[in-house]
């Protein structure tokens, strides 16, 4: 612990018991002068104990002049956060002599008061900076008094009646500023702290959580402050939020300390969003990773060994006006590094959502997939086609090798079609030689070779023929395609394999299936340790049928793909499905 850590707490220390003892005096002096009413006791303790507030706050002003317009908002804002003006004002219809009973005995205490912060305080500009926020964060009124709190409840609404009841332990009521507090922990930050950065930003008490969640832009600020709650760095952004859960974070700038601010990529992806709790959470890929350092996974993580436990939020919530901002925090205790960020609407968003733009963009690709595809069975006819031409080749990325498969269609009036993406029995031979001519060419026999022509040049076309279903033919057995790829190196990396499985039975069938190993490996010069978990994905099934290069799947769903196949042999040991080539166990 530093320092100034030391003396911030001796100074909470001191007040502390100053408070204490005023409102022991003061509460229990004005008592016997009014009638014995509960409310009007609660109300006496909360007033003393702001009285204690306004000394510091006469400190600051006096110490560090040019903090003042600093310190008389965040002490505004403290009080606004208490209802503080409305005891006050309660208490001054209700006894006027009891106030000025109150307010003499917190000012006897000034000199005492001055004479210790000034003790306590080598930097007044810094410490009184500080004592704005140990205004909101250690003066919790609601937490120190729970009970005089609740029992002023109505006071702090605006009316005024007869005592109400004590709120039970941990409802609303008994908290401040609505019920979005029940239930959560905030450490190290106290609720009237948070409460009152949402005051600042605009927002109104009480706060609710979560809500109805629309299509809007926010302006966000995350400030990190290290132990001493010294400013580190300021990262501002855009935040968009679309209702189909699309996320962008766009215009970010990151600045530390007194380095030139650096504009970072801008970010897409996903979110998951509970309308009860508020809590957001961001969902993307690696690329965009860093969304999960702006929305923070909600929840307490506790630390190893005597590490402090680190407390993460990120919430959607709504002021009493309907107005909806984001408050996020990041932690490892009261001494450590903090980050919190708060999120005001900046208005209707700009652009589309991720969710949108990818589903255009995967429509678009279907439009172009299917652009020259005809009704089915309309296609080439079996009479056209004189066969299809199968490859394989291996393609190598670093240490890991994968499969490259292409087909080529050739029709017997000697054209070629490089781009078969579904059965030639679908395509519109006419449609596609002129909407992409590029995909076509002209092919030959040369003694038992057959060659296409590139660029005017004859080329032998490497693979081999594929021998069409025969009619009314029945598939039998299963067929597993198998894909690996390690990430880092042999000795010290993970390799993910998946695999994919069609079984078909003679009653005409099919079960489609998938799993996935991920293998880890560590090679410390001395032992190898490899580990391994797999998952399946549920089984599809439904019925198939084959004609010539077509085959059928019908799904149970009602789903239908109509796509090409065909064996590499006579044995049918090896069947072609979509282009990928699947192998009988």
């Amino acid at each position: 612990m530093t320092d100034r850590t030391l003396r911030r707490r001796a100074l909470l220390a001191g007040t502390a018991l100053l408070g204490a003892g005023m409102t022991g005096r003061g509460g229990a002096q004005a008592a016997g002068t009014t009638p014995p009413d509960a409310v009007v006791k609660a109300a006496s303790t909360l007033f003393v104990s702001a009285q204690l507030g306004g000394l510091i706050r006469d400190w600051c002003v006096a110490q560090a002049p040019a903090q003042q317009a600093a310190v008389e908002q965040g002490y505004a804002a403290w009080r606004a956060t208490f209802g503080l003006p409305a005891i006050e004002a309660y208490l001054r219809r209700s006894n006027p002599e009891l106030v000025t009973r109150l307010t003499e005995a917190a000012q006897a205490r000034r000199d005492e008061v001055n004479a210790q912060l000034a003790a306590e305080s080598r930097n007044p500009a810094a410490d009184c900076a500080n004592l704005r926020v140990l205004l909101m964060t250690h003066a919790d009124l609601a937490r120190q008094y729970p009970q005089d709190y609740a029992r002023t409840a109505q006071i702090r609404q605006g009316t005024v009646t007869a005592a109400p009841k004590p709120a039970p332990t941990g409802t609303a009521t008994a908290g401040t500023g609505g019920p979005f507090v029940t239930g959560t922990e905030f450490g190290p930050f106290y609720r009237s702290a948070i409460l009152t950065r949402l005051v600042a930003a605009g927002g109104q008490a009480p706060f609710r959580p979560g809500g109805t969640l629309k299509s809007a832009a926010y302006t966000c600020v995350q400030q990190d402050t290290d132990e001493n709650e010294t400013l580190e760095g300021t990262t501002r952004y855009t935040l968009t939020l679309w209702a189909d859960h699309g996320l962008r974070a766009t215009n970010l700038k990151r600045q530390w300390k007194a380095n030139a601010p650096s504009v970072l990529k801008d970010l897409a992806g996903r979110f998951a969003y509970d309308a009860n709790t508020g809590v957001i959470r961001a969902d993307a890929d690696y690329d965009n990773r860093m969304l999960e350092d702006l929305l923070v996974e909600a929840g307490v993580y506790r630390g190893v060994g005597d590490d402090a436990p680190r407390y993460n939020m990120f919430r959607a919530l709504t002021g009493a006006d309907g107005r909806m901002l984001l408050y996020g925090q990041q932690t490892y205790g009261a001494d450590s590094d903090t980050t919190q960020t708060i999120c005001t609407p900046a208005g209707a968003p700009a652009g589309l959502s991720p969710v949108e733009a990818a589903r255009r963009e995967q429509a678009e690709q279907e439009r172009i997939f299917n652009l020259y595809r005809t009704t089915p069975g309309a296609g080439a006819t079996p009479a056209q086609i004189e066969g299809i031409i199968h490859s394989y080749d291996n393609r190598y990325d670093g240490i890991n090798v994968t499969g490259e498969e292409r087909s080529v269609l050739l029709l017997r009036d000697g054209r070629a079609y490089l781009n078969l993406r579904w059965t030639p029995h679908d395509l519109n031979v006419a449609a596609s030689i002129k909407g992409e001519p590029q995909q076509w060419t002209r092919w030959r026999r040369s003694g038992g070779a057959v060659q296409v022509q590139r660029g005017g040049q004859w080329e032998a076309l490497k693979g081999v023929p594929g021998l069409p279903f025969q009619k009314n033919e029945r598939l039998t057995g299963t067929y597993s395609h198998e894909s690996a790829y390690t990430s880092g190196t042999l000795m010290w990396g993970a390799t993910s394999v998946w695999r994919q499985y069609y079984t078909f039975t003679p009653d005409g069938r099919f079960t489609r299936s998938a799993s996935q190993n991920l293998y880890g490996n560590m090679d410390n010069g001395f032992t190898r340790t490899t580990g391994s978990a797999a998952s399946s994905n549920p089984d599809e099934e439904g019925t198939y049928r084959v004609s010539g290069y077509t085959l059928e799947l019908r799904y149970r769903s009602g789903r239908v793909d109509r796509t090409y196949g065909f064996f590499w042999d006579e044995k049918r040991s090896r069947l072609v499905i979509g282009g990928t080539t699947y192998s009988r166990k």
